[in-house]
């Protein structure tokens, strides 16, 4: 009997062990299979960098398979999406973020078709004339002939900018026969800067050529030396300067008016500060408000304490992705916290190398939302509200039920657990655009105008201060709020450097992008440039 129980319990053990070792496998190929899946995603970005597109392309009839299916699944087990999301979403009906699109070409049946053939030149433009006469038309010959009409061809030409030597003289007069009358001579017209070389035009050029244009100082030095004058980047850097001294209370008014926004979109890019050992890591961070104001600032950290600072007293909607150094100021501050589905949807993108069938499936939901929000775009705000509920709550629902099921499922640290976590854990934010039709689905907007900076680093590499930071945030402020508001930025900063002089400060808020149409309608306006030399300076003719 004792052997026999030896040897039960032997084999006992030996089954205890194998099982152990089965369980310690299966775990072991889970975590390498997670580190291929990890390494495929990180493989097919680095090849999509190197070789392909960086748009997020997914064939529609992919999507469309795997969405149907889905919707088929869920409404049999009573989860009744709307009619319409089952269809599929069509070429260029708006179904996927702006700057990706559901498939390579796909948006070309809904886009605008432009003319062929020769463009048009603006009537703007400076005409020169050149006549060619015949050859009979120019000797002895040309009294025989009668002109009787002509035929014009136009050409783009090119004449390079040059500099002006502007010279405001004064004249000095005297009373005849009365010289202890002394001499009248006019006042010295103020200068953006006092005892400037420039005078605001070049002024405006140099910032625009610098923070519009991306081109650094050092490069409008070679440029300036190639029209024939020595302009050192000292010489210009003190220009940057002193211009962003005097713009700055302007982007402070800016600000402040920003905080009675409807909705704030917030963003942030890295940026290298040059210092004595190696470049410090900076962050730039850009703010949209509504359709008024676009606001950049710098911080030396990426901490929770830069977005609390900026947005201090704002009561309102704040459109955001889930980063953390956001928690502070929708903990303490008023605000409401909207979500971002576009880096929902790309999540579900990057895990489509390693999950295909259910990333299409929840990419098919996301499209379908960006097809309602397209079609109810043009609606007015309380309508659109109502309709794109009404449209939207089904699909929403479905897709809720879709991501709890496959939650469960899914293999953990897995990038479409990744995904399906991220859109659970943001629900309520990435819903919010639900409560009013003047929200937007994503935070595009603030990425596409933080590419301001993240262009311009490519040129210029770093910034060389913390206060250069500083003076690129304030007059890229101005210029990216020109182009929200159709504004030519040379000429607002020329005449808006010119202004700020002489102008009340209660006063400034008039002088932003916002109000600067309404402000050049005004007499007082007009009266204040039309007294300075600067708008009078006659253009200089072309070379």
């Amino acid at each position: 009997m004792s052997n026999h129980r030896v040897v039960g319990t032997s084999v006992e053990e030996q089954i205890r062990e194998l099982k152990d070792k089965l369980a310690r496998a299966a775990h072991e190929r889970d975590e390498y299979r997670k580190l291929y899946e990890l390494a495929s995603i990180e493989l097919e970005r680095l090849r999509r960098h190197i070789y392909g597109q960086k748009a997020e392309h997914v064939d529609p009839a992919q999507t469309q398979l795997a969405f149907d299916a889905i919707v088929q699944l869920l409404a049999s087990a009573g989860a009744q999406p709307d009619a319409g999301a089952t269809k599929p979403p069509e070429a260029g009906d708006g179904a996927a973020p702006d700057g990706i699109s559901g498939a390579p070409g796909g948006g070309d049946k809904g886009r605008q078709v432009r003319p062929h053939g020769r463009q048009k030149l603006p009537e703007h433009l400076p005409v020169e004339r050149i006549e060619l006469l015949p050859p009979e038309a120019r000797d002895e010959r040309a009294t025989a002939l009668v002109r009787i009409g002509e035929e014009v061809s136009e050409t783009l030409e090119w004449r390079p900018a040059s500099f002006v030597r502007l010279q405001i003289v004064r004249p000095k007069f005297a009373v005849k026969g009365e010289p202890e009358q002394g001499v009248t001579i006019a006042d010295i017209p103020d200068s953006p800067i006092p005892r400037c070389l420039a005078g605001p035009g070049l002024l405006a050029h140099v910032l625009v050529s610098k923070y519009a244009d991306h081109l650094p100082l050092h490069r409008q030095e070679k440029m300036f030396e190639r029209w024939g004058l020595h302009l050192s980047r000292s010489t210009l850097c003190g220009w940057v300067a002193a211009c962003a001294d005097k713009l700055a209370p302007l982007v402070g008014a800016m600000a402040n008016d920003a905080l009675s926004a409807h909705c704030i979109a917030i963003d942030a890019t890295g940026v290298l500060v040059q210092a004595k050992d190696k470049c410090r890591r900076g962050h730039f961070w850009v703010l949209v408000a509504d359709r008024d104001h676009v606001l950049f600032r710098f911080t030396p950290h990426h901490n929770q304490d830069g977005p609390k600072a900026f947005l201090r007293g704002y009561k309102g909607y704040v459109q955001a992705d889930a980063s953390n150094v956001y928690e502070k100021l929708f903990r303490t501050e008023q605000v409401t916290e909207v979500g971002c589905w576009a880096h929902g949807r790309r999540k579900f993108f990057e895990a489509m190398t390693s999950d295909p069938q259910r990333a299409s499936a929840a990419i098919g939901f996301i499209q379908k939302l960006y097809a309602i929000d397209k079609a109810t775009r043009e609606l007015p705000p309380s309508r659109r509200t109502e309709q794109r509920r009404t449209a939207a709550e089904p699909v929403l629902a479905a897709f809720r039920v879709w991501l709890e099921t496959e939650d469960l499922l899914a293999l953990p640290r897995s990038p479409i657990a990744a995904a399906i976590g991220y859109a659970l854990n943001q629900w309520t934010a990435l819903t919010r655009f639900l409560e009013d039709g003047r929200l937007r689905l994503d935070n595009n907007r603030s990425e596409l105008e933080l590419r301001r900076e993240a262009v311009g680093r490519k040129n210029w590499l770093f910034v060389g201060s913390k206060d250069g930071a500083e003076w690129n945030a304030t007059i890229v402020s101005l210029i990216a709020s020109c182009a929200l508001h159709g504004i030519e930025p040379w000429a607002y900063l020329r005449d808006a450097l010119i202004l700020l002089r002489t102008w009340p400060p209660e006063r400034v808020i008039e002088l932003a992008p916002k109000s600067w149409k309404q402000t050049l309608e005004n007499t007082d306006a007009r009266q204040r440039l039309a007294a300075t030399p600067w708008p009078r300076a006659p253009a200089a003719a072309p070379s």
